[in-house]
This record gives structure tokens, C-alpha cells and sequence, in this order.
């Protein structure tokens, strides 16, 4: 038995309106420098109007930590809203989950939640508004949170992470700079593509996956490339909250573990440590889903069959990224962010074990062993094509 999960969603321009029709006590959970470049006051305009009485907590930090969960519970305790309204990217809707989980379950240990794990719910509405078309996390029923003395992210599942509505309005990510387009539209990617060949993947999903992948390959250059070209814009943004939706039930994949590990360690943009792993991860792992990608390969236009069909679908990923300028191999990253090659090789050791550690590895079809997890690190920091 599994089950497929989506928040009520209210999609499309000036779909922050919905904030009028609030009452009650509103928790806002975001980060500084939204609420400094003024996005959070898109927000708080429509909370005025509705006459919501709110609070903001925008302490959130990338790649969010449990103990930035647990102070936002201290403040929500403090608070006591009716309502939690996440705005940001991955980091705060992710944060947002993770407090309203513990706030109406403080018993709850949040590195142990599973889909299998008793959750209450108490009535405290939960609202996500992303502000970046790339983590999917408004509507996913999963939270990624750093361990920080291990060094290293967890990930947990529930449906009742879920939110109750997500806001995707393609008005907060118009003015998304275009370096960060690049990286959150390759999570996106990572999304769409790993969710269709997990384990867990179901005929709920599929189609979801399948049209995440055709909307980004097609409208993801033009929204990195102008920032005006509002169809563009808003089809990216559509396409994160379909992913997002998809691999909540579906669940991550192998570009995940790899980019888990990497992002924990060196601390680089999730979107780019899983969507330069996609080309290396496809086709190591097409060894054991080929079917699946086959026909991926399929709906998006190539109508090659079995292994020639994954190796056109890699050359397009691969076109991809040179199309939206983003680095095609991890030694490219590295310097791009002035990361010292030699620290890739010294924490290698610390890379394999992180990921052989993940929760991806779980809905894995044939989970990698060890020297298989070093080869595609090492593959993808040198840009060498899989033959293993």
C-alpha cells in the first residue's frame, strides 16, 4: 500500500490574493535577505489586507539545520499561530514543514519521521510560497535537514509534511536572479527524472514526471536566458511544483545521493550538485531501469531504443546544461566557486560514506556499492563518460 499526496494548490499570476481570505495568527518562516530585498512584503501586504495578525521568524540558512528547526518550534510555542506560511526556496519551505511537524508533534524526534511514524495533526494550517522554481518542496511531503556535527543531510517522509495549499505565483520568482535560475531549475530536473525511475515510481507520478521534463527542456533556456519572458518564467515555475508534487510520492534517486553528499560537505547549490550528476548518474543506473528511461527518452523526443535511447537522453541533459551555462562536470564547479580541486580528492572517503549513508540509497531499484558511489563521484568531478 502507498499512497500519492498534493497540497491544494493556487497557481498562476496574482495568486498571493489567497492571502486575503485568511484569519487567524500567521507564523512567517523565511530568511533575512527576502525580507530585506522586500519579496516578504508581497506577502505581509496581503496579511494586512486580511487583517492577520503575524510573526516572522527568518533566521532560516541554507541547507537548514535541525537546530533552526527547533527555534522556530521555541517561536511558534511562544506565538501560537493558527497558521504557518513558509516563503523562500527549499531552505525555508523546508524549515516551515519541519516546524509545524514538531510544533503539533514535540515529542517527535525529527531525524526519526517516516512515513511510517504516528503524526498528529492539531489544525495549524500550513502555507508554502516558493520563491525560486527549483526545490519543489511546496509540494512534496518530504524535509531535508542538515546534521551539522555529522556533516551530512537527512531526509524525512510523511504525508503529513504535506502543506494544505501551496501559492505558486510567478510574480515572487520573476526577478530570481539568473545565475540562481540555472541551479534551481536543474533541481527541478533532478526531480522530474529521478522520481520516474525510483523504486517507488507509480502510475500516479509518471505523468507528472513526464511533463516536469518536457516543460523544463523546453521553457528552462529562455527563463535563464531573459528573466522577462514571463511564459517562460511561469512554465518553470510551474514545472518545480510538478516535481515537487511527483517525487513526494515517488521519491529521490541516484543524482540525489551523489548530490546529498557533495552539498553537505562543500556546502554548494543543491540544484547544481544534482543536476551536474544527472548525465553520470543515468547512465550508470540505466543498467537497471533502461525500460524506464527508454521511454522517457520516448516523451521527450528520441526514438532511439535501449541503450542508444539513454545516450541520446544524456546528450540532452548534457546540451542542457551547456544551453542554460551551467558547469557540465564538478571540476568545472569547484572552480567556478573557488574550491580547491585537491579538497574533492582529500574528502573523497567522506563522500562515499556520506552517500552510502543517504536516505535515497532506500528507493534505489539496485543501490551502488561503494567503488561503483567513488567511480561516479570521480566520473562526474572529471567529466569522463560511465563505462562501468
Amino acid at each position: 500500500m502507498w499512497w500519492f499526496s498534493s497540497p491544494k494548490i493556487v497557481f498562476g499570476s496574482d495568486s498571493l490574493e489567497f492571502l486575503e481570505s485568511l484569519k487567524g495568527r500567521a507564523l512567517i518562516v523565511t530568511d533575512e535577505n527576502l525580507v530585506k530585498a522586500g519579496v516578504v512584503e508581497r506577502v505581509l501586504e496581503r496579511l494586512r489586507t486580511a487583517e492577520v495578525e503575524y510573526e516572522i521568524y527568518d533566521r532560516v540558512e541554507p541547507d537548514p539545520s535541525f537546530e533552526i528547526v527547533m527555534e522556530g518550534v521555541s517561536v511558534a510555542k511562544s506565538f501560537k499561530p493558527d497558521i504557518i506560511i513558509g516563503v523562500g526556496g527549499g531552505s525555508s519551505l523546508d524549515t516551515a514543514k519541519g516546524i509545524r511537524a514538531i510544533y503539533e508533534n514535540p515529542d517527535v524526534d525529527p531525524e526519526e519521521i517516516s512515513p511510517w511514524t504516528e503524526l498528529e495533526e492539531k489544525g495549524t494550517k500550513l502555507i508554502l510560497i516558493p520563491t525560486a522554481s527549483g526545490s519543489g518542496s511546496e509540494g512534496s511531503n518530504a524535509i531535508v535537514l542538515t546534521k551539522k556535527e555529522e556533516n551530512r543531510k537527512i531526509a524525512s517522509i510523511h504525508p503529513y509534511i504535506m502543506a494544505d495549499y501551496a501559492i505558486v505565483d510567478p510574480e515572487m520568482v520573476k526577478d530570481l536572479p539568473l545565475r540562481v535560475a540555472v541551479f534551481t531549475g536543474l533541481d527541478a530536473l533532478s526531480h522530474a527524472m529521478d522520481a520516474f525511475v525510483s523504486s517507488w515510481k507509480n502510475d500516479f507520478t509518471d505523468g507528472l514526471c513526464i511533463q516536469a521534463c518536457k516543460l523544463l527542456f523546453r521553457y528552462l533556456p529562455r527563463a535563464c536566458k531573459d528573466r522577462s519572458d514571463l511564459e517562460a518564467v511561469e512554465k518553470v515555475h510551474n514545472a518545480s511544483t510538478i516535481a515537487g508534487i511527483a517525487i513526494g510520492s515517488s521519491q529521490a534517486g541516484l543524482s540525489h545521493t551523489l548530490g546529498h553528499s557533495l552539498g553537505s560537505i562543500f556546502h554548494i547549490p543543491h540544484g547544481f550538485a544534482c543536476g551536474i550528476a544527472l548525465p553520470y548518474t543515468t547512465k550508470f543506473y540505466s543498467k537497471f531501469v533502461l525500460e524506464q528511461y527508454e521511454e522517457l527518452a520516448y516523451h521527450l523526443g528520441i526514438n532511439e531504443k535501449g541503450e542508444k535511447a539513454v545516450d541520446e537522453l544524456v546528450a540532452k541533459v548534457k546540451n542542457l546544461l551547456v544551453e542554460i551555462g551551467s558547469p557540465t562536470n564538478y571540476r568545472d564547479l569547484f572552480k567556478e566557486l573557488g574550491i580547491p580541486e585537491s579538497e574533492f580528492y582529500d574528502k573523497l572517503d567522506n563522500l562515499v560514506e556520506n552517500a552510502s549513508y543517504d536516505n535515497t540509497i532506500l528507493t534505489l531499484v539496485e543501490a551502488p556499492n561503494d567503488e561503483e558511489v567513488r567511480k561516479l563521484f570521480t566520473y562526474a568531478f572529471e567529466g569522463k563518460d560511465v563505462d562501468f
